[in-house]
């Protein structure tokens, strides 16, 4: 059974009832009351998470131990649902384990972290949002050992992962503290150095030895508590990112261990293709994808596949610290300006362009291992540049992970296993992605935008905005959850490059502009478009709800521009703002890599004839997309020997 961090959740409810937003206000200096922690033995009602409801119930901890910046609860109630077939002896902590956890963390990870990151606030629990006693040094980190009610925990064994910990903002201001929660699964093989190492073929039994994983999920979810101070607004894939590399910075993952060594990292593994691959240290594989992977995009496979998506992150982290140094690290997580790729832009030495830096990194993930024999040869590029002391990195080409979905990824690159005598290679990528269909329909004669989660669909049409009485009214209902989810009025003056959000006489401010949020029936809007008057324009109507509750949806009817109606019986001319303007691929990489024992050689497409006397040859296809939006793979044929490549084993989602 392998493990999962979680990404922080921002949604949450307490027994059903909605949380509000995390948001920190720091008292005034020296204004925040003083509290110290309760004696050992003490019981506290702190709180369980139900990931699969998104709700968290209260239930009794006990405290097990304090240490100079930790206090440790662990749940009275770590039992699984009868009849699981892992026992009750797989949720068991000792005294010695607890004291274990309390000596790593004020002599590892907390001098560490604090150095190389940030330090956070204290919180002393005088000012929670529920009635109860939380109180404490504020100094000291809360940590919640809990049987956490993911997936895993109710579908045992079809779904084989688990959350191992988890930093939850809004837990941190429910109760005014910082607030961590690992989960109790096995700890007899995955904390210490040394655990026990007894692997089985059945996954009921099966306790393959993990070293320092609870340590090193700790040292990833303190990450997420310290930059929620710092930077709470970064991509997940930089948090997630830095997050894993604390856990090399902390010493609890030695990242140049494959699944061939005991304690080898499953982020990295299943980002370089070798999740599948059976081994003794590895004794129950599993397809967690692999390195045809975009950087940015997080989720976008199946469940076990965003072990791919952690590993190219902390991969990339890793291959930035031994390339740049670990300033460029702490500049990453200290930097609350700039976000994703700008943020890694902006720290990278002057002259520096971050897709040489990128294209660089997707070298090295194939060719760092063969590179690190000893009297090892690299040709076509500098070794700084596409090795890493941290790792020791290859790309398992056999693995369908390696070419993955249709299409190259966003910020990433397929890898593709070529013949070994190359007569002809060719390459054509497309110039736009393909267009995304109109996902708006129809219901009742009226334009509707769906009711679906985690969506970002708009409908447009062209139209003429009229000198005299400039104004868009239509007639609506929508069922928006409230400050969560958004419509947008939107009208583009360029042919479909950009759009701008327009203000109504009903609008707030949303994330993307003036906005519609909240519940309406049958109501009238205005918009001013006096801005476009004497102008075709498309006009367009822009959904956008989050990844939780959805109400209902838009219900768009009665639209006009002045005395101009304007049709919306009929889907004819309402199109997708791609299917306007399809998106633009921004840009192509190809590169060809030979690789041999202790020998790599790196050429341009065209040089293909020059890798003829390697026994293994493959094109790292790369397709740069520098807004981190885009959420499609972008075609592209690549032509070997007169056949087509790679041969598709699956398709895209």
């Amino acid at each position: 059974m392998d493990s999962r961090e979680l990404t922080p959740p921002t949604r949450l409810t307490l027994d059903g009832e909605p949380l509000p937003p995390a948001t920190y206000q720091p008292a005034p200096s020296g204004r925040r009351a003083a509290a110290d922690t309760p004696p050992v033995g003490t019981v506290r009602k702190w709180a369980g998470l139900n990931e699969v409801e998104g709700d968290v119930y209260r239930k009794d901890y006990v405290l097990r131990a304090a240490g100079k910046n930790i206090e440790v609860w662990v749940a009275k109630d770590l039992a699984f649902p009868a009849g699981d077939c892992r026992g009750a002896k797989a949720t068991e902590i000792t005294d010695a384990q607890v004291a274990g956890l309390v000596r790593e963390f004020d002599e590892n990870i907390y001098p560490k972290e604090t150095a190389a990151f940030s330090t956070p606030p204290d919180r002393s629990g005088v000012n929670p949002g529920i009635d109860g006693d939380f109180t404490g040094a504020g100094n000291r980190t809360v940590t919640l050992i809990d049987n956490v009610r993911d997936d895993n925990y109710f579908s045992y064994p079809e779904r084989p992962t688990y959350i191992s910990g988890f930093f939850s903002e809004q837990l941190n201001e429910l109760f005014d503290r910082n607030v961590m929660t690992i989960d109790a699964f096995d700890w007899a093989h995955r904390s210490g150095a040394n655990p026990a190492n007894e692997p089985t073929a059945d996954l009921c039994s099966s306790r393959p030895a993990r070293p320092w994983m609870y340590e090193s999920t700790f040292a990833h979810e303190w990450h997420h508590l310290l930059s929620y101070y710092t930077d709470p607004e970064e991509t997940t894939w930089v948090d997630e990112g830095l997050s894993d590399y604390a856990q090399t910075l902390t010493g609890y993952v030695d990242s140049r261990l494959g699944v061939y060594h005991r304690g080898f990292d499953n982020h990295l593994s299943c980002y370089q293709g070798f999740g599948v691959v059976k081994t003794a240290f590895n004794p129950n594989p599993r397809d967690c994808d692999g390195p045809a992977n975009s950087l940015n995009l997080w989720g976008e496979g199946g469940a076990d596949a965003v072990l791919a998506d952690y590993g190219i992150t902390y991969q990339l982290m890793l291959y930035l610290h031994d390339r740049f140094g670990p300033k460029v690290l702490s500049g990453l997580h200290r930097d609350s300006v700039h976000h994703g790729l700008e943020a890694l832009a902006a720290v990278l030495p002057k002259k520096t362009p971050l897709y040489d830096v990128l294209h660089d990194f997707q070298t090295m993930t194939l060719v760092d291992k063969p590179a690190d024999e000893p009297g090892s040869m690299i040709k076509g590029a500098s070794r700084e540049r596409v090795t890493a002391r941290s790792l020791r990195s290859t790309v398992n080409l056999s693995s369908p992970g390696a070419h993955g979905s249709p299409g190259a990824p966003p910020n990433g690159a397929d890898y593709v296993r070529l013949p070994t005598e190359l007569r002809s290679v060719s390459f054509q990528g497309a110039a736009s992605l393909p267009p995304i269909p109109l996902k708006w329909t129809l219901d009742d004669g009226k334009l509707f935008s769906g009711n679906t989660p985690d969506t970002d669909a708009a409908a447009v049409r062209p139209a003429d905005v009229p000198t005299t009485d400039p104004i868009l009214r239509f007639t609506t209902s929508y069922e928006l959850e409230q400050d969560f989810d958004y419509g947008y009025v939107t009208v583009s003056a360029d042919g479909g490059r950009t759009y701008q959000m327009v203000a109504g006489d009903q609008t707030v401010t949303g994330p993307l502009g003036a906005a519609i949020t909240g519940q309406a029936t049958d109501v009238t809007l205005k918009f001013d478009l006096s801005a476009y008057a004497g102008k075709r324009v498309f006009l367009g109507f822009r959904y956008v709800s989050d990844s939780a509750v959805n109400l209902g949806g838009w219900h768009v009817g009665d639209l006009s521009i002045g005395t101009q109606k304007i049709d919306n019986v009929s889907l004819g001319t309402w199109k997708s703002p791609t299917q306007v303007r399809p998106t633009p691929v921004h840009n192509w990489h190809v590169t060809l890599v030979g690789l041999g024992r202790a020998r790599a050689k790196i050429v341009p497409l065209e040089d293909f004839d020059r890798l003829n006397d390697y026994p293994k040859v493959a094109a790292i296809v790369a397709y740069d997309e520098p807004t981190g939006t885009v959420k499609q793979y972008a075609p592209y044929t690549l032509v070997v020997n007169g056949r087509p490549l790679p041969v598709q084993e699956q398709t895209q989602p």
